[in-house]
C-alpha cells in the first residue's frame, strides 16, 4: 500500500567504526586529544595518573548508560535541578492551638487519653 518504505529503527544511533557511534567515537578522539595534549605539556608520571582519569571519563561518557538515558543527560538533568527554583506542594504551618504537654500527677496512675476511652467504648459497645 505505501510506496515508500518507512525506516522502523530511528531511535537508535547510525554506526560508522565496527561497534562505535558517532558520538562514542567523536568523545573518545576528544579524550584521546585531550591525553596527547597533555603528553607534552605534563612529566610522565603525572600524565599516566591524569590520562588515565581522562580516558576513563572519556570511556564512561562515551558508553555508560542509566536507565537507557547517558551520562551526559543525566548530568545536564541535575544541574537542571539544582539551579531551578522549587515548588513545594506541602508545607509545615504553625498550628492555631498547639499540642499541650499532659504531667502524670504525681499520686498515681496517668488519665485515660480521649482517644483509649474512645477505643474502650467501642470495644465494650457502651
Amino acid at each position: 500500500m505505501a510506496r515508500y518504505p518507512v525506516p522502523q529503527f530511528i531511535e537508535q544511533e547510525g554506526k560508522i567504526i565496527f561497534f562505535l557511534t558517532y558520538r562514542q567515537f567523536f568523545v573518545l578522539v576528544g579524550g584521546g586529544a585531550v591525553c596527547i595534549v597533555m603528553y607534552f605539556i605534563l612529566p610522565v608520571i603525572v600524565f599516566l595518573v591524569v590520562g588515565a582519569i581522562v580516558m576513563g571519563l572519556a570511556g564512561i561518557i562515551a558508553f555508560a548508560k542509566i536507565n537507557n538515558s547517558s551520562v551526559v543527560t543525566i548530568f545536564m538533568h541535575f544541574i537542571g535541578f539544582s539551579m531551578q527554583s522549587k515548588t513545594y506542594a506541602w508545607k509545615k504551618q504553625e498550628s492555631l492551638n498547639p499540642v499541650k504537654i499532659q504531667r502524670t500527677p504525681e499520686g498515681g496512675a496517668m488519665q485515660p487519653s480521649r482517644l483509649q476511652q474512645v477505643q474502650k467504648i467501642v470495644e465494650t459497645k457502651k
